[in-house]
């Protein structure tokens, strides 16, 4: 199942909780200070905590047969990065390997799991001002995104997006492949994009830049109170496709200089999620930053409620 069949059969379909945030918490975890969780997938103890975090999520899905997508641990994979560490291995082609290896595991299900490459902006995604232009941004994220696509994955995303043009640029590397691909913004809590920008504004500027378009948007690393879904224009509404929420309402600031992890209550975040779901049609929910199995498991009970 790819994941445009998925969106036109199915209402509901489940995405992961935080993973990044998750293993920066276990003990026997070194996240890279460059690459994150990339280089995990060579080392033994980092394969079993990704593959254990996956696997649960995806034991959710199949237990109300419903889809899910996972991503590849490669969220700051880029070429330039990689180059200044020294690393030479094929990490983004490796990591696609090693996910397709953790769906293969499913066996019978496994048609249900929708792999998706995970690309994202080049600088911080909280800061804006940092983004790339839109001609900048084609030419430095076209090699990953050919990496990715080549690789096999079922689809493209780039996540935690702050500003339009460099979006723009991420768009057409992704275009630029044969795989289709879904664009992700963070937004603040009047829910437009960081750098200002409205959704409708985004969404209008990419899907007119591109004879490919994206299958859809989502916004990710925002709490789901930050998508102002009713002042939303039916434009909006019907590229919207998911959101990944922080399990926090704190501003973005505020959670970068936070000492422990922060969240709301599971039950305020879960029916927010719902409403967005039932009353507008986002199809793919799952957690960002501070969420784990439970608020995927409140999903689950609330969504497939008659």
């Amino acid at each position: 199942m790819d994941l445009e069949k998925a969106l036109a059969e199915y209402d509901f379909i489940l995405t992961e909780a935080a993973v990044i945030e998750t293993l920066k918490r276990e003990a026997e975890i070194a996240l890279h200070p460059e690459l994150v969780n990339a280089l995990l997938i060579y080392d033994e103890i980092g394969r079993r905590s990704i593959a254990k975090l996956i696997n649960n999520f995806i034991a959710l899905a199949r237990d109300i047969d419903v889809p899910i997508t996972i991503t590849t641990p490669t969220w700051r994979a880029n070429r330039e990065r990689l180059a200044a560490v020294g690393e030479v291995r094929d990490v983004n082609a490796d990591a696609v390997a090693f996910i397709n290896e953790i769906k293969a595991s499913w066996e019978t299900w496994r048609d249900k799991i929708i792999v998706g490459g995970l690309m994202s902006c080049k600088n911080d995604c909280y800061l804006p001002e940092e983004g790339l232009s839109s001609v900048e941004a084609e030419v430095f994220h076209a090699w990953q995104s050919h990496r990715l696509s080549a690789a096999g994955v079922d689809f493209l995303v780039a996540q935690t997006l702050p500003a339009l043009p460099e979006a723009v640029g991420l768009a057409r590397a992704m275009a630029a492949t044969s795989t289709p691909y879904v664009i992700s913004f963070v937004i603040n809590r009047e829910g437009r994009l960081l750098d200002g920008h409205s959704l409708a504004e985004a969404i209008a500027a990419i899907d007119t830049d591109l004879e490919k378009p994206p299958l859809g948007y989502m916004v990710n690393c925002a709490y789901p109170s930050f998508l102002k879904a009713e002042r939303e224009p039916d434009a909006v509404l019907s590229r919207l496709i998911g959101f990944q929420a922080n399990a926090s309402s704190l501003d973005h600031d505020q959670l970068d200089e936070a000492d422990k992890l922060q969240a709301d209550e599971v039950a305020d975040w879960g029916q927010r999620m719902v409403a967005l779901n039932r009353n507008f049609g986002l199809s793919i929910l799952g957690g960002c930053c501070g969420t784990g199995v439970e608020h995927l498991n409140y999903l689950i009970n609330a969504c497939l409620q008659p």
